[in-house]
């Protein structure tokens, strides 16, 4: 129960900087998806079924915001959190470096997957263009190591860390 209330307390504060994201960055022309970024953080600090649900949920949030495909951005956060689980044990996400990268690779590869998944339901290739896709994995890729520590510290007081370990 206590990791159920603080996923959902993630998620909230992941609601909040997902909108300070697109207040900060939509401006500049960029798209920047905050909330995918706390996706990865959930999938490293709890189990696979709490990371499954929170890209699912999250992706089906942003779903309901939007006025593309609806469901795609929750398969798009899936099928990329299925690719991350597969790389997390080989990988030390709680360093600053891997993380930047890593999720500046998976970003690349939601922003690939949602325009694919455009083309096979819609029949339109939905291409954000270079300057959103590299731009915006670059922002969310510098602010990773930031979100992870906040969250990891400050957000939950390591009560993650403590329903973790049961």
């Amino acid at each position: 129960m206590l990791r159920l209330l603080n996923t959902v307390f993630v998620f909230v504060i992941a609601t909040i900087f997902y909108w300070l994201g697109l207040l900060m960055f939509s401006p500049l022309g960029l798209s920047v998806n905050i909330m995918f970024g706390f996706c990865l953080i959930i999938a490293v600090l709890l189990p696979q079924r709490y990371g499954y649900t929170f890209a699912f949920l999250s992706g089906l949030f942003l779903d309901f915001l939007g006025t593309s495909l609806f469901g795609s951005q929750a398969l798009a956060f899936t099928l990329v959190m299925m690719l991350f689980y597969r790389v997390e044990d080989k990988i030390d996400f709680t360093d600053i470096i891997p993380q930047m990268i890593l999720t500046g690779i998976f970003n690349v590869l939601l922003v690939l997957i949602f325009a694919v998944l455009s083309k096979i339901f819609t029949g339109v290739f939905v291409w954000p263009g270079w300057t959103e896709l590299v731009f915006g994995s670059l922002v969310l890729g510098l602010l990773m190591p930031l979100l992870y520590y906040l969250t990891d510290r400050f957000f939950v007081f390591n009560i993650l860390k403590k329903a973790n370990e049961d």
